[in-house]
C-alpha cells in the first residue's frame, strides 16, 4: 500500500470525522493546483479524504495498516497534530540540540516584498510569491493578466517583462502596451490567421499554444455534475454514486472554433460541509455548468441558492446580477433518461430565460445533449475572446 492517507492530511488515527474534514480543506487548498499546488499531490489529499471520511473504507484501510504493520498515522497525536507541509517544513529545519551552542538559529529567508507604489521592483525569485500577491505584482506593473488561471501563467507573464527590463525596458513601464497575457499569446500564430505578433513574442514561441478555460460546475448533491463531466471526457458513465470531496480538477484538451483549448473543469461538491473550499474557486471563472435533477424538484428549488451563493462570492451567473465580464452559464436539466420527471421542460426553460441561462436537457448515463451542451458553451466564451482580440488587435 503506497498510500500514507494519515500523513498525507498530517492527522493521526483516532481522528474525528470532523478533524479529518477540517484538514482536507487545509490541504486540499494548499495543493489545489488553481492555488500553485501540485495536481499529483492534489490527487493524494482528495484520495485520502475520500477513503478517511467513508467509514466502511476507514475501517478497511485500518485493518490492511495493522496487518502491514505501517506508522501512518501513529507519528502525531493530540496537540501534535498539523499539516503535512508543516510537518515536513519542521523536519528539515535544525534542531537546538543538532546547532552547536554558540551558533544562532538560522535566520528566515526574507520573502520578496509586496510591490511598493511608483517604480515596481519584480522579485528576484516571484515563485515565492502567493497567486494573489503575484496578481497584484502584474497589476502594479500594469500587465493585462485576466487570461492567467495557473500559477505559471504568472510567473511566464513576469518572466517576460523581467527580460524586457534587462534589455532597456522602463522599470513600471507597460501602460501603452497591447495586452499579452499566456491565453491571448496561446492563440498567435493560428493556422489561416494573420501573424502580428511582435519578433520578441515570435522568436519565445515554438508553436501555438492551448488557450486555458477554466469551467465551474454547481448544483445540489447527486444531480449529476461529476457523471456529466466525466461522460463529456472520458464518454462513459459511472454507475455508482461518489460524492466529491471539495472541488475535483481536470483538464480535457479539446479544439474550440479553430483554437486548440484546454478546458480546466471546477468539479464542486454540493454539500455544506465543503462550502469553504468551494467558495474559494469562484474567482475568474469563465463558464458556469448549473445542473438539477428533473426528478428531484429539491434540487431544482436549490438553484436559486446556488445563484445568490455565486453572487456572493464575485461570480454573478444571473442576468439579474450581472456586473462588467461575467461568465457565460449553462443550465443542465439532468437525469432525463429517468421515466419519474418532477420539474416540467417549460418550468426549467422559462427560469433559464428569466436569468439569462442557456437551456439543455442532458443524461450523463445515456450521453444526450452533454457534449452539445458544454461545446455550445465553450464556443460563447472563445468567440467572445476571438472578439476582444479583433478590437484590440491581437488575433
Amino acid at each position: 500500500m503506497s498510500q500514507n492517507f494519515y500523513d498525507i492530511l498530517g492527522i493521526s488515527r483516532d481522528s474525528a470525522i470532523d478533524d479529518i474534514k477540517k484538514a482536507y480543506k487545509k490541504a486540499a487548498l494548499a495543493h489545489h493546483p488553481d492555488k500553485g499546488g501540485d495536481i499529483e499531490r492534489f490527487k493524494e489529499v482528495n484520495a485520502a479524504a475520500e477513503t478517511l471520511t467513508d467509514e466502511k473504507k476507514r475501517r478497511d484501510y485500518d485493518s490492511a495498516l495493522l496487518r502491514m504493520r505501517s506508522r501512518d498515522g501513529l507519528r502525531f497525536t493530540g496537540d501534535e497534530r498539523h499539516s503535512s507541509m508543516e510537518r515536513t517544513r519542521a523536519d528539515s529545519k535544525p534542531t537546538a540540540a543538532s546547532r552547536p551552542s554558540n551558533s544562532q538559529p538560522p535566520a528566515a529567508a526574507p520573502r520578496p516584498p509586496r510591490p511598493p507604489q511608483g517604480a515596481v521592483e519584480i522579485p528576484s525569485d516571484p515563485s515565492t510569491l502567493s497567486v494573489k500577491e503575484l496578481r497584484e505584482l502584474l497589476t502594479a506593473l500594469n500587465i493585462v493578466h485576466e487570461g492567467c488561471l495557473e500559477k505559471n501563467d504568472f510567473l511566464t507573464l513576469l518572466k517576460d517583462r523581467k527580460n524586457g527590463q534587462s534589455k532597456g525596458t522602463p522599470r513600471g513601464a507597460g501602460a501603452s502596451e497591447k495586452p499579452s497575457t499566456p491565453r491571448q499569446r496561446d492563440n498567435q500564430n493560428q493556422p489561416g490567421q494573420a501573424n502580428r505578433a511582435t519578433p520578441q513574442a515570435s522568436s519565445a514561441s515554438k508553436g501555438p499554444k492551448a488557450i486555458r478555460l477554466k469551467v465551474l460546475s454547481l448544483g445540489s448533491e447527486a444531480v449529476g455534475k461529476s457523471c456529466l463531466i466525466k461522460r463529456y471526457c472520458e464518454g462513459r458513465f459511472v454507475t455508482k454514486y461518489i460524492t466529491t470531496i471539495g472541488v475535483d480538477y481536470g483538464v480535457k484538451p479539446v479544439q474550440v472554433l479553430g483554437h486548440n483549448v484546454k478546458v480546466n473543469f471546477f468539479d464542486t461538491s454540493g454539500g455544506d460541509e465543503y462550502k469553504d473550499i468551494r467558495v474559494e474557486f469562484y474567482a475568474d471563472t469563465q463558464a458556469v455548468v448549473v445542473v438539477y435533477d428533473v426528478t428531484n424538484q429539491r434540487s431544482f428549488s436549490d438553484v436559486e441558492t446556488w445563484i445568490e451563493e455565486a453572487n456572493k462570492y464575485n461570480c454573478p451567473i444571473s442576468k439579474l446580477h450581472k456586473r462588467g465580464e461575467a461568465p457565460f452559464v449553462v443550465l443542465l436539466a439532468n437525469k432525463t433518461d429517468l421515466p419519474r420527471r418532477d420539474v416540467s421542460r417549460e418550468v426549467g426553460m422559462d427560469f433559464a430565460s428569466r436569468h439569462g441561462m442557456y437551456y439543455y436537457e442532458t443524461s450523463a448515463a445515456t450521453g444526450d445533449a452533454v457534449t452539445e451542451s458544454l461545446n455550445f458553451l465553450f464556443e460563447k466564451v472563445i468567440r467572445q475572446q476571438d472578439e476582444v482580440r479583433r478590437k484590440l488587435q491581437i488575433m
